[in-house]
């Protein structure tokens, strides 16, 4: 949307100065020029989150009321180790109807086998007997399920990072109790702007800096990024810490730190230039976008067509066609001069990003 905005601002800037051409021709206007050149590195910081790459919101498969809770948040638990339990009292005496019930409808199967081999009882009584034994069977089955679902177990190593519920309280199933991380296993989040989703494209570095360890950049790599910008707020990026000089003994880092996140493309981006936003225009007459390229040799300027891409920051934009090594372009005080106008140089710089 800004992109499209900026377009339409075209349009309309340079408008007076184009229709007034030849009235503005033998003005010598004053302008600032700058001398592109394909950028051998770009460098962006953002701010991330660690956040961690294994957790879980654990919950019950069953509801009741809790008779055990026996963590706290912030407590660091083992695979295994019993987090919390349900009342067990009527999932307990149901698993026992029910087993006794499988016992019977065993006993009378195997009972029924035996008549039918001695042609005792018919074909439809014995299967209406192996009917009844799959059910008890099934039934027993989820009963024992059930009562074994009333105690909540750590699935992994890790600490409790949250508790949802308090002992005695009563919850239902799927409910959440507790979220376990693993803080072994971490990872880091950040925002990528709108205007910068091109570099998800690139060859990038990238590297994190912790807030509490200032000075110690770290290596990490892209693991995954959503190719949407949800809400508007920007592209979510994961990266995963892949430096084997991170150790996590050493620079103990645990989720809800913060870090800044360097990312630098080291390799050129062939053919393509980054410019102020303040040269490009949209010329009137070929209604194209455009760039006034200055000519030292007889201090002129002309409309240069350009093609652009996307918006680099907040006040450059990618040229992606039209411009060379070397070129020399107005960067300012380009909507009050006209083609082939003579201007006065201010100041002539190198494009630097």
């Amino acid at each position: 949307m800004k992109l499209l905005y900026f377009i339409a601002l075209l349009y309309l800037l340079p408008a007076c100065s184009r229709n007034e051409g030849k009235s503005y021709q033998d003005i010598v206007r004053p302008v600032r020029v700058r001398t592109v050149a394909l950028p051998g590195a770009l460098d962006k910081v953002y701010t991330g989150i660690v956040a961690a790459e294994e957790f879980s919101d654990l919950a019950f498969k069953v509801g009741g009321p809790l008779v055990e809770m026996n963590i706290d948040a912030g407590e660091t638990v083992r695979k295994g180790t019993l987090l919390a339990a349900i009342d067990p009292t009527d999932y307990q005496l149901q698993n026992d109807g029910n087993k006794a019930a499988y016992i019977t409808a065993r006993s009378r199967l195997e009972r029924d086998r035996r008549l039918l081999e001695m042609q005792a009882i018919s074909q439809q009584e014995f299967e209406m007997s192996e009917a009844g034994y799959i059910q008890s069977r099934s039934a027993y089955r989820a009963s024992e399920k059930a009562l074994s679902d009333t105690r909540l177990y750590a699935p992994f190593d890790g600490f409790i990072e949250q508790k949802y519920v308090e002992n005695y309280q009563k919850v239902q199933p799927g409910e959440r109790i507790v979220r376990l991380v693993n803080p072994d296993k971490l990872t880091v989040w950040f925002v990528l702007p709108e205007t910068s989703v091109g570099l998800t494209r690139e060859q990038m570095q990238v590297t994190v800096e912790f807030d509490i360890y200032r000075g110690l950049r770290f290596q990490a790599r892209v693991q995954e990024f959503v190719d949407a910008s949800p809400g508007g707020a920007g592209i979510p990026v994961r990266l995963i810490l892949d430096d084997p000089l991170f150790d996590k003994t050493k620079y103990p880092v645990y989720p809800g730190f913060s870090v800044r996140v360097n990312l630098r493309t080291d390799n050129r981006i062939a053919d393509h230039y980054v410019v102020p936003l303040s040269a490009v225009f949209m010329d009137p007459l070929t209604e194209r976008t455009a760039v006034w390229r200055y000519y030292p040799e007889n201090s002129t300027v002309t409309a240069l067509p350009v093609t652009i891409g996307s918006l680099f920051g907040s006040d450059n934009v990618l040229i992606t066609k039209g411009l060379q090594d070397g070129d020399v372009i107005v960067v300012d005080g380009m909507n009050f001069i006209t083609e082939g106008q003579k201007v006065d140089v201010l100041t002539t710089e190198l494009t630097v990003f």
